[in-house]
């Protein structure tokens, strides 16, 4: 696998055979055409096109085609009303947004219009995230680290196995049955990662602490709806934890953690699915955006809204896959090599009716 540093694409080969789905590129820089265009050529059948006009009218010529990627910036119109003629004509189709400025000045437009997939072209992993979004996109697919790292092998371990040395492409699973054991774990990962790879120990801490607290304190209700392991305090609308938790079998999640080369790979899986798209979204804006009174964040005293953001802008990549009612996996990439400036906005979500 060629791992090379260059902007603004990293270039990996391709596993798979070529599948019969159509899918369309619409972007007018040629070299980034080409570069896509020959990445993904032994995996699907690409149509290209280098302005909106041409793209529309292949897709109203097209039913066939399946998927579309389109590029921010556009000779006459930008990809996002492209995006939004494209569901007109095709209500259904999957759109997936590739662009070289900051995703966050688009942010509203994004949440309104529920376009969930937003690559940016600066990512050490930009070509390989296309390709997974593709497939996770037309599978519906969404679940697992090995998606971004195949040659990952899964291997169990817990708190009286914990590894010693994190072993390269190794993938290690746990399953945290309470309060206790999220904290060992996190303190021993965040430690091996500074250790071994030099990551910051605080943001892993940071990371490891937001997400296996969706999926120990929000995730997890009562028949009646309540959380199950928080109580709101009497005098103050904020959430107090239980102390010495130990969950009930239903609610055990995994935390799964390891390296690949420059990679710090970290995900939290729980069987819940109660994380949705629209609320990630709106968490995003309300971090983004400022009160017209304050002028500060909007989202500044939302506490689950501050963790989503920070998570964001620590990690060099960070995917949210969720089955409604089933399953909620947060994937975070820290990559120990290079800052990653724009962050994508990954965010799957299937129903499983």
């Amino acid at each position: 696998m060629s791992r090379s540093s260059s902007a603004p694409f990293l270039d990996l080969e391709v596993d798979g055979k070529k599948s019969s789905n159509r899918i369309m590129l619409v972007e007018d820089v040629e070299s980034i055409q080409l570069a896509i265009r020959d990445f993904l050529f032994s995996r699907y059948d690409v149509q290209v096109a280098s302005n909106a006009e041409q793209a529309l009218m292949t897709l109203a010529m097209s039913p066939d085609i399946e998927l579309l990627i389109t590029d921010v910036k556009l000779p006459e119109m930008n990809g996002f009303e492209l995006g939004r003629l494209a569901r007109k004509l095709r209500p259904e189709i999957p759109i997936i947004i590739i662009t070289s400025y900051d995703v966050n000045e688009f942010i509203d437009i994004i949440r309104e219009h529920g376009f969930a997939q937003v690559i940016t072209k600066h990512g050490r992993m930009s070509l390989r995230e296309i390709e997974v979004t593709i497939d996770k996109m037309l599978s519906g697919d969404i679940f697992g680290v090995q998606k971004y790292f195949p040659q990952m092998k899964e291997v169990q371990a817990s708190l009286t196995s914990f590894p010693r040395t994190f072993a390269n492409d190794t993938l290690y699973s746990c399953k945290v049955k309470s309060l206790y054991e999220r904290g060992e774990l996190t303190d021993r990962i965040a430690a091996q990662f500074k250790s071994q790879k030099k990551a910051p120990e605080s943001t892993i801490k940071l990371v490891l602490d937001e997400i296996t607290s969706n999926a120990m304190f929000r995730a997890p209700v009562g028949d009646s709806g309540d959380f199950k392991y928080q109580t709101k305090h009497s005098h103050h609308d904020i959430l107090l934890a239980h102390q010495d938790i130990v969950l009930d079998e239903e609610d055990q999640f995994i935390l799964q953690f390891g390296v690949s080369d420059e990679w710090v790979i970290m995900c939290c899986i729980d069987p819940h699915g109660r994380l949705t798209k629209k609320e990630i979204l709106y968490r995003l804006h309300r971090h983004l955006s400022n009160d017209a009174e304050s002028g500060l964040p909007a989202g500044l005293h939302d506490p689950h809204g501050r963790g989503i953001f920070l998570l964001r802008e620590q990690l060099s990549s960070l995917v949210f896959n969720i089955a409604r009612g089933r399953k909620t996996e947060v994937i975070c990439l820290y990559n120990t090599v290079a800052a990653q400036a724009y962050k994508n906005i990954s965010v799957y979500e299937i129903d499983t009716v």
